[in-house]
């Protein structure tokens, strides 16, 4: 019995100390697993706190990178160009501008004389004249020339003279000099106005506009005067050879200055001319020659009669007035004066030319080349010639005796002026008549302008 007792008791011991022995191992696994776990969680921590560090710096350095780039874009249109950075060395010569650039900035007020005239004043001198309203900033002004001619157009310009702003004399607020020339030959110059500026800092000098002026002078004679010529009956059109030249010639004036720079005067600007106290029919029948003598009021280079022709009664068996356009052909008639210039038979053969391309062009004439002429070979007028079909126009010449035939042409040999008449066309051809209501005074008058301007030298070749 004691052996059972003392058996059981044995087992009871060795149960307690399994027990204690599995409740530490259980301890043990307990303790361990809490270390792995909060070794876990220290490393999960640890991360998530590197993680967010990246993350914060790759965060920050982005956002340093954006502020830097916005700075950079936000700061160059702002910055003035002397103060960019930049990898080049600074040297005197940038100093030296940049300071240039302060002193003188971008939005200084710009200035110039815009508008400038030139005029012929003698054969050997032309005035040029401009306003005085650039006075306020301007301190002096510069008048400059250069060359405009067919075969020596001149590049760089010269000077004329100075002009200082107030002190110079004055007329009506316009400032004028006259530029003396070399010589009293035939020239032609573009002229302009520059200025020197009271403040550099506040105002700009730029170029000036320009004008073209020459030497020559040509008094311009339209044709008798208001309703002489008038055709009456068919296909009558209103026409008038006194009406008709003044539109011409007042279209040639404006032609020859506005294009050419050309002067010129008219003996008249009306219908009505009064010369030697002498008017209209009283002048053209016994003192017609006072037109021609006009051309030394102004000592013109050339006198130019504005004409539209006529023809025999019933030539070539039609109506006086009824002529065919194969009879039309345009004639320059020159005085003797004029016969004996190379250069006024230059301007005959350039405004024959012209007028005969102008007619054959619009269907008013069946030839459309006009005979050009040398001293040896201008034609002698005759009524033939004058009245015949299929012929071109070309350079002629009338004379009675040892005189001009034509009184314009003789009172302008009389005081020693070249003359030219020019007879445009037939006003006795329907067809003349009924262009004259259109822009045929327009076309005749850049037919004229061009070849007194081909003529002296001037324009080129078309």
């Amino acid at each position: 019995m004691k052996k059972y007792i003392a058996a059981f008791f044995v087992c009871v011991a060795a149960l307690g100390i399994a027990g204690l022995l599995l409740q530490n191992q259980t301890d043990i696994d307990r303790s361990s697993g809490e270390q792995d776990t909060k070794k876990a969680e220290r490393i999960t921590t640890e991360n998530k706190e590197e993680s967010r560090e990246s993350e914060t710096g790759i965060s920050q350095v982005s956002e340093d990178k954006s502020e830097e780039t916005e700075a950079e874009v936000a700061e160059e249109p702002e910055e003035p160009e002397e103060l960019q950075k930049t990898t080049e060395p600074v040297t005197e010569e940038r100093t030296e501008k940049a300071s240039e650039r302060k002193t003188q900035p971008a939005n200084r007020t710009p200035v110039s004389v815009a508008e400038v005239q030139a005029q012929r004043n003698t054969a050997d001198s032309i005035n040029v004249s401009w306003t005085n309203e650039m006075d306020g900033c301007v301190s002096r002004y510069v008048v400059q020339k250069r060359k405009a001619m067919r075969n020596e157009n001149a590049v760089e310009w010269t000077e004329v003279a100075r002009v200082d702003a107030g002190l110079a004399e004055q007329t009506d607020g316009q400032y004028m000099i006259t530029d003396v020339l070399a010589s009293d030959q035939p020239v032609r110059y573009e002229y302009r106005v520059q200025v020197e500026v009271k403040d550099e800092k506040q105002y700009e000098p730029q170029d000036g506009g320009s004008v073209l002026a020459s030497n020559i002078m040509i008094c311009i004679d339209p044709g008798h005067y208001a309703g002489k010529n008038e055709v009456t009956g068919s296909e009558s059109y209103g026409y008038a050879e006194g009406d008709f030249t003044l539109k011409v010639a007042t279209a040639l004036k404006s032609d020859l200055k506005e294009i050419y720079g050309i002067d010129s005067y008219m003996t008249r600007t009306t219908g009505t001319i009064t010369l030697g106290g002498y008017t209209n029919l009283s002048l053209d029948r016994a003192h017609i020659s006072l037109r021609g003598e006009y051309a030394a009021e102004r000592d013109s280079t050339l006198f130019l009669s504005i004409h539209t022709n006529a023809n025999e009664e019933n030539a070539n068996g039609y109506d006086t007035c009824l002529q065919p356009v194969s009879i039309n052909k345009s004639l320059v008639f020159v005085n003797m004066v004029a016969k004996k210039s190379d250069t006024i038979l230059s301007v005959s053969n350039a405004i024959g030319t012209g007028l005969t391309r102008v007619n054959y062009d619009m269907g008013l004439s069946t030839v459309g080349e006009f005979r050009t002429a040398t001293a040896d070979t201008v034609l002698e007028w005759t009524k033939a010639y004058n009245d015949s079909l299929n012929m071109g126009g070309t350079v002629v010449c009338r004379t009675d005796g040892k005189e001009d035939y034509y009184g314009v042409l003789r009172g302008a040999s009389s005081v020693g002026i070249p003359g030219l008449i020019v007879e445009h066309g037939m006003h006795t051809i329907p067809e003349v008549r009924k262009a004259a209501l259109g822009d045929l005074a327009e076309q005749w008058a850049d037919a004229d302008a061009y070849g007194i301007a081909y003529g002296f030298g001037f324009a080129g070749e078309k």
